[in-house]
């Protein structure tokens, strides 16, 4: 019995030493916290920091233990590669989360142990870190050196595309990182898998009345100017508005926001940039924290190459027609057009994927709009004022109908779901003599919202620009150029048998005062005063019963208010004389509201005469069909 209790005592030693020996064990729990929010079209998304919390103690030599820890994605990383030689990346692990003065990283020389380092490219979708101690001593001090307790990576970028790519439910696609940590002592981690970013749709676009109460008017006529095409003009009128809408809030972001160079670990800032302790200024921003060499990130890490910029891509406008743009946001005016305090400025009209040109270095207004007209709508503009209180304007250049403006936001905020108008105009000089501007027909010219700069660059990259996006192109259509036209049927005309008919066609789109000597006001109507042709066609026959040997004819330009006045037994007006006709003519004429009269008489018109106004036929293709009438 007594042997059973000693040999039950050692028993109970032995388990309680072996569960205090568990219990010291080494071991790291994995905790990405909430997942950042990251915009679907986005290749560099930005993802939340990765913490592992470390408990236990470390084998007596564990002052000089190391570990390789490596991070995969379900998406391409996408972070900026920093050195092309190494692969090394500014995606950084940290331990213990270090001060922003105390932080030194792994490239740097000298007595204090590193406690920065940077990620290297393992893979399109891998990083890893090599080396590093799993005790160090407490910043500035050199020793005692103790477990780490906190490893922290941040700095991590993904491609959200591919995420975004596999369609969104109710619960939005998850980027996902899972992470192993190698050693010469086993270091468990649990819950190795976190996810890190939560994929939403971020942008929304849409065309607008310039007042912004609903979509914006399309249809142009191809007889009725529009605007002036002279850029240094300060008469364009808008066409409408382009507005961007976020997706989210946070969706628009600034290329760094106030006092995030030198910020603590784990700050959360609503900027394109991510983490940045660089000891010189960036961006114009002071080092917040004091960081002096040695001490602090270069200046390559973290930072963004721009904020978040918005495209409008044109496409198949119509030659002839010219686009111009608005430099600034229009203001805000009640819930319209503009949140408070979303502001931006244009950098570029040259450059298809919007990466050229500089917010520090905006483009110049080279005119201005008008805001007392209406749009093609006749939708009062006078509430869309210009950011830039000068109403600056520019034209965008059009190669093959295709061109490109781009905006850099300036100011933005993340308390508020935020949306920004600019203006747009689309203006040209009649000509539909010579098919100016040209009909669009079935292909209307189109405008397409998107995040820029845009990029096919999906890897980790040394060269392409953060942030960068999918080309994924939101399509409205912008223009689309009809003929103006009416045609009229004169039913019956006759040149002989001693009659004559008298044809006469008005051009009646000149229908306000102020167009006249003297006119001040716009009444009764507001038409635009609109010119072209009048194509004549004769269907019938001679007396002899063959037919007109020019069966077609047309006159010259009918201006606004004027007349074509003719006989068919003298012709008149550039119409040549055709007697011993008699049958019908259509007349088609390249302009709005024409109308006809017809007057037949004998000869000299002593005897006999009457007269008739034509009929309006209804627009139709192919068979006639519709409505013959005398009124529009």
């Amino acid at each position: 019995m007594t042997d059973f209790r000693k040999w039950f005592l050692a028993f109970a030693v032995l388990v309680v030493m072996v569960g205090t020996a568990y219990a010291d064990t080494y071991q790291c729990f994995a905790n990405a916290g909430v997942p950042a929010r990251v915009r679907g079209e986005e290749r560099t998304a930005l993802l939340g920091d990765l913490i592992l919390n470390c408990t236990g103690d470390l084998p007596s030599e564990g002052a000089g233990l190391t570990a390789n820890i490596q991070i995969f994605l379900s998406t391409n990383i996408t972070s900026r590669i920093v050195d092309t030689t190494t692969g090394k990346t500014d995606a950084i692990l940290t331990l213990n989360n270090p001060l922003p003065q105390y932080q030194r990283l792994d490239t740097t020389s000298g007595v204090i142990v590193p406690n920065v380092f940077s990620g290297i490219k393992a893979g399109d979708n891998s990083l890893l870190w090599l080396s590093v101690p799993l005790a160090v001593p407490a910043p500035p001090a050199t020793t005692p050196v103790d477990e780490v307790r906190t490893f922290r990576i941040t700095n991590v970028r993904a491609n959200a595309v591919q995420a975004f790519s596999q369609g969104q439910t109710f619960i939005p696609q998850q980027i996902t990182m899972f992470v192993t940590l190698y050693s010469s002592v086993s270091v468990a981690i649990n819950n190795p898998t976190q996810v890190v970013g939560a994929v939403l749709k971020g942008l929304d676009f849409t065309t607008r009345r310039c007042n912004d109460e609903g979509s914006m008017s399309t249809a142009y006529g191809q007889c009725s100017s529009r605007g002036t095409t002279d850029a240094a003009s300060t008469s364009h009128r808008l066409a409408g508005l382009l507005k961007y809408s976020e997706g989210f809030d946070g969706a628009f972001k600034q290329m760094i926001s106030t006092a995030q160079n030198g910020a603590i670990l784990g700050t959360v800032s609503a900027s394109e940039s991510g983490y940045l302790n660089t000891p010189v200024s960036v961006l114009g921003q002071a080092n917040v924290a004091g960081t002096v060499s040695p001490y602090g990130l270069p200046s390559n890490y973290g930072t963004a190459t721009s904020a978040t910029r918005l495209i409008a891509k044109f496409a198949n406008i119509p030659a002839g027609v010219s686009i111009f743009v608005t430099t600034r946001e229009l203001l805000p005016s009640t819930t319209y057009y503009t949140t408070s305090p979303t502001t931006a400025a244009l950098v570029s009209v040259s450059d298809l994927t919007g990466t050229g040109g500089s917010a520090s270095f905006p483009l110049t207004a080279t005119g201005a709009y008008d805001n007392s007209y209406s749009d093609i709508g006749g939708y009062s503009c006078s509430k869309a004022k210009n950011g830039d209180s000068a109403y600056g304007i520019i034209q965008v250049p059009l190669f093959g109908g295709a061109g490109a403006a781009t905006w850099e936001i300036l100011t933005s905020s993340s308390a508020v779901v935020e949306y920004i108008s600019f203006g747009v105009m689309v203006e040209y000089s009649a000509a539909p003599q010579s098919n100016l501007p040209a009909l669009t027909g079935s292909t209307p010219g189109t405008v397409a919202g998107n995040f820029a700069p845009i990029s096919s660059d999906d890897k980790m990259s040394a060269v392409s620009p953060i942030p960068r996006f999918a080309d994924l192109p939101i399509l409205k259509t912008l223009v689309e150029i009809n003929p103006c036209q009416t045609t009229l049927l004169f039913p019956f005309v006759t040149a002989r048998g001693g009659f004559d008919t008298g044809i006469a066609i008005s051009n009646t789109t000149l229908d306000n005062s102020k167009d006249l000597p003297g006119g001040t006001d716009k009444w009764p109507f507001e038409t635009k005063a609109q010119a072209g042709f009048c194509k004549l066609m004769y269907v019938g026959d001679k007396e002899d019963g063959t037919s007109l040997a020019k069966p077609i004819q047309t006159s010259g330009v009918l201006a606004a208010g004027k007349q074509l006045v003719y006989t068919l037994f003298g012709g008149g007006s550039g119409i040549d004389a055709t007697p011993g006709f008699q049958g019908y003519i259509i007349a088609r004429c390249d302009f709005d509201l024409a109308h006809g009269f017809a007057f037949i008489s004998d000869l000299g018109a002593q005897k006999l005469a009457m007269g008739y106004l034509a009929l309006v036929l209804t627009k139709n293709s192919g068979a006639r069909g519709g409505i013959e009438s005398l009124s529009h």
